[in-house]
């Protein structure tokens, strides 16, 4: 009969290598309980992890675009607030020129010029609005504001005074010759001078060398696969034009010394071209209103396409819970087992027994 030793270093390292990987399991456990997941989805899945991978890729890019709508959502938000500011003094505006029409009152007529020219400051202001450092009145240009304040010293003062000069063949101060402006009729006379002087300026590219920074080119958002919508509008639309026409006629126009006539045609003028502003803005309005209608139904679809990839992410990744807890629970109690064996092996000494 023969006998054989066994070390209890070899024991010991065999001990060590179980509980190491008892701890490696234990991890990869406790990570699928907390996540709900695949610890290791590659290892799993095999060959069908490609599949979770363009999933996963899909629904990234249509949160992305969510997430993308959100901004236009912003944007358009705060045009529709601007361009609603822009219509309440559109309106003051006409009703102010509506009340002196035919009114010859030196008093009433400034106040309508005061109260004409607080609409155009707010219509200026409004424009130039500006959301997460972008000029949203500005087409694409949104790094530059796209609106010039008119003064005494700007640039579309000094048109307008030399388009007046040249017209007339006087300036608009030398109030001894405007007393003889006829109201309508062949050039030179009031109607004309507006007509064909004034609303060419305003409409053509005058406005955009004088007032307007912005491009005709507004922003584009894509809300969803396919479909892309105007985000934003320009301060070169026509409400934004004939508002500052019908603002320049005003101001310009009403107390320069000219007959009552002749200024009656201008006042008939202004609130024409006011009338033309607030269908312009409210145009305006309208095509945003129909982008954020838009946007919302894109993400109502989005959302939809979202869950059912997740759910199907889901069903190819995520983890029996209950099957987890109970495998951490296991490895535990292993792992405190091989502790506690390894610690009574490495107790063991002959020493102990002499």
């Amino acid at each position: 009969m023969s006998t054989s030793s066994i070390s209890n270093l070899s024991v010991q390292t065999s001990m060590r290598l179980t509980i190491r990987e008892a701890q490696s399991e234990l991890l990869k456990a406790q990570q699928e309980v907390s996540t709900g997941q695949f610890a290791d989805i590659g290892a799993e899945l095999g060959s069908k992890t490609s599949t979770v991978v363009d999933l996963s890729r899909e629904s990234l890019r249509l949160n992305s675009i969510i997430s993308n709508n959100s901004i236009a959502t912003q944007r358009l938000s705060a045009s529709q607030e601007a361009l609603n500011q822009i219509a309440t003094a559109a309106e003051q505006m006409n009703t102010s020129l509506i009340t002196i029409s035919g009114a010859s009152n030196t008093d009433t007529i400034n106040t309508t010029i005061q109260t004409v020219k607080n609409s155009l400051d707010t219509m200026v202001s409004m424009v130039n609005t500006s959301v997460n450092g972008e000029f949203i009145f500005a087409g694409i240009n949104t790094d530059v504001q796209p609106m010039a304040d008119y003064t005494e010293t700007s640039a579309a003062k000094a048109t307008f005074d030399a388009a007046f000069t040249s017209y007339f063949g006087f300036a608009p101060t030398s109030t001894v010759d405007t007393a003889n402006i006829v109201a309508s009729g062949a050039a030179p006379s009031m109607d004309d001078f507006i007509t064909n002087v004034l609303e060419p300026m305003f409409t053509g590219t005058d406005f955009t060398t004088d007032w307007s920074s912005a491009t005709d080119q507004v922003m584009t958002s894509r809300i969803s696969q396919s479909e892309t919508v105007n985000s934003s509008a320009s301060a070169n639309n026509n409400g934004f034009r004939y508002f500052a026409l019908a603002s320049v006629i005003t101001q310009e126009l009403l107390n320069i010394g000219a007959p009552s006539d002749a200024v009656a045609v201008a006042v008939d003028q202004a609130v024409s071209y006011t009338g033309k502003a607030i269908t312009g803005i409210n145009s305006t309005r309208t095509e945003l209103g129909l982008s954020e209608n838009r946007i919302e139904k894109a993400d109502a679809s989005l959302k939809i396409q979202v869950d059912i990839i997740e759910t199907s992410l889901g069903a190819k990744t995520e983890v029996d819970a209950y099957e987890a807890s109970t495998r951490v629970n296991t490895l535990l109690s292993l792992v405190e087992a091989s502790y506690t064996l390894t610690s009574k092996i490495q107790a063991l000494s002959l020493v102990n027994y002499l």
